[in-house]
């Protein structure tokens, strides 16, 4: 039943888009502060398409829009320190059990981001308008890279690179989450907007309990 109502939900916005007489398209991108629970922070980007359309037929100013944009949403993982008879550096096994180790991780996974928000557009001057929007979202792994870095109290430190944190099996490749946007647009064309974006399911594929959370600025023109 979740899965149905999350397909119905993805698929509603282009079947109205197709109905709509006043739908338009843009391009947009702009900033992400990712801070996925568990995690530390990490900058990214987000850049691609947008779709918009009006609900006048439900109340004047009403609108929706969704994208499809590629999305990166990295995070870095505090050092953990271990003690143990093994040196992941050199392969050493000595007797006593005296060697430590600090393993750390960055990731940086892209995703195809797909927003669909309901919003309200309502005019403050001759060409500006303010508008408040929320809704759901979905992202779908694409790709992505994690790189963990190990220092050993003797010898130098190394890193060990994952090729793929989706096919690799680190990541959950589908997420998806409630976003929340304020901005305003200029001139009917430009766009400028604020919100924040909340997981709802566990990014990861192991025992560590984290779901995304990220701050985003965006810019976007309208045709």
């Amino acid at each position: 039943m979740k899965k149905i109502l999350l397909t119905l939900l993805f698929i509603l916005p282009f079947y109205m888009a197709a109905k709509a007489q006043d739908f338009r398209v843009g391009v947009t991108g702009g900033y992400n502060l990712s801070s996925p629970s568990a995690y530390q922070s990490q900058s990214g980007f987000h850049a691609g398409v947008k779709g918009e359309f009006g609900l006048p037929q439900v109340a004047k100013g009403l609108y929706m829009d969704f994208g499809l944009m590629l999305s990166s949403h990295g995070w870095k993982s505090p050092g953990y320190y271990y003690n143990s008879n093994y040196n992941p550096a050199t392969g050493e096994k000595p007797d006593k059990p005296s060697l430590g180790y600090t393993s750390s991780y960055k990731c940086t996974p892209y995703y195809l981001n797909i927003p669909v928000h309901i919003g309200y557009k309502f005019s403050v001057g001759q060409n500006v308008s303010l508008f408040i929007k929320a809704g759901p979202y979905f992202n779908i792994g694409l790709f992505g890279k994690a790189t963990e870095t190990i220092a050993p109290d003797k010898g130098a430190a190394m890193t060990k690179k994952t090729a793929n944190v989706f096919s690799d099996k680190m990541l959950n490749r589908f997420d998806w989450g409630l976003g929340f946007r304020a901005g305003m647009e200029i001139a009917h064309h430009v766009q400028f907007s604020i919100g924040y974006d909340w997981g709802m399911k566990n990014i990861n594929r192991n025992d560590v309990n984290s779901k995304n959370r990220t701050f985003v600025v965006s810019c976007a023109y309208m045709f």
